[in-house]
């Protein structure tokens, strides 16, 4: 499971609006009101806030947005043996499986991806990701041997996908799936996209270190959002509105072995984490997206040249060694 880098809600200038006493008896408009809601998903704490004119409505859409994240995150998780994700690789090698449209829909998003970014990103890791967690509970770096078996299981070629009928198909019996690069941004939409459904526009999802908000709260320019690298404190915030942003490094999921550090963002090349701190954000449309692809920038040698694929991006990646100048694109370069 992929930790990121927590941004920050700077919102304190949004404050919590009261519906006045008297307004049942104004002739006035309904005031916009803030609601909150939050619930641990995921392992982590998913939080909302939005704006309307009915608290009660408000506070129902977001339980319901939330429900719906949650069955998301039920059957996408490769740490419960039973299930969706798990009952996949499990199937017996070339049947197609019928699966639900949330979790073909993020498999089939992670295959475009792997593609994209020369297997960079790949939800086909999992067996890389396990060795991690040993890595992470024995302190023991794995041999080069059971890297290159764990690799040898790993590819998105070992997935066959069929559009039509919603079904896949694995290749192999000993495949193992992780979407820990992808889940929370992915449920993140689903979160926002409902509430848009249900009339809440001018709301905000934040999963860890996945963001997603619509329209600014009443009277602001946008949604203000600091982003926190190695330090504790941002460094910086800025008004953003209608996008989303993800933010991932090695602040938290780090293990030290050997006299090296090892981070959870993990290199298909070497098989192990990355021993070189850097932090990057990533601004897009849709969570979905900036969630594995902040993971793509920070273990990608030539960022600026896997991001000429996606040019709506920006893109900040921050290296702890001071010598390795920063990448800044679109809205981090202006």
């Amino acid at each position: 499971m992929r930790y990121l880098l927590l941004p920050l809600l700077l919102l304190s200038a949004c404050g919590q609006d009261k519906r006045p006493a008297e307004e049942e008896k104004s002739h006035e408009p309904p005031a916009i009101v803030r609601v909150e809601s939050e619930r641990p998903l995921m392992g982590t704490l998913f939080k909302i806030i939005t704006h309307g004119k009915d608290p009660g409505e408000g506070y129902l859409a977001m339980q319901e947005a939330l429900d719906l994240a949650e069955d998301f995150g039920h059957r996408a998780t490769d740490y419960d043996p039973n299930s969706e994700l798990n009952r996949l690789t499990k199937s017996e090698p070339g049947v197609p499986v019928p699966v639900s449209k949330e979790l073909f829909d993020v498999l089939l998003l992670g295959k475009k991806l792997a593609k994209e970014t020369g297997g960079i990103f790949d939800p086909t890791f999992g067996p890389l990701t396990h060795l991690w967690r040993e890595t992470r509970r024995t302190r023991k770096v794995p041999s080069e041997e059971e890297i290159s078996a764990a690799r040898s299981r790993c590819g998105i070629e070992f997935l066959i996908f069929d559009e039509e009928r919603r079904t896949i198909a694995v290749k192999r019996k000993d495949l193992q799936l992780d979407l820990g690069g992808i889940a929370k941004g992915f449920a993140a939409d689903l979160i926002f996209e409902h509430l848009v459904k249900m009339g809440f526009t001018q709301t905000l999802v934040a999963a860890a270190g996945d963001l997603r908000m619509g329209d600014p709260p009443p009277g602001k320019e946008g949604w203000n959002i600091g982003l926190r690298t190695f330090r504790l404190t941002p460094t910086e915030s800025v008004p953003l509105k209608n996008c989303a942003v993800s933010t991932s490094g090695d602040l938290f999921q780090r293990v030290t072995t050997g006299g090296k550090t090892y981070s959870h963002l993990i290199d298909l090349r070497t098989g192990l984490g990355l021993t070189t701190r850097r932090a990057a954000s990533v601004i897009m449309p849709e969570a979905k997206m900036t969630d594995p692809l902040a993971t793509a920038a920070c273990l990608s040698d030539d960022p600026k040249a896997l991001f000429k694929k996606f040019p709506e991006a920006s893109i900040r990646i921050i290296y702890e060694d001071h010598e390795t100048p920063p990448v800044t694109t679109g809205i981090f370069a202006e």
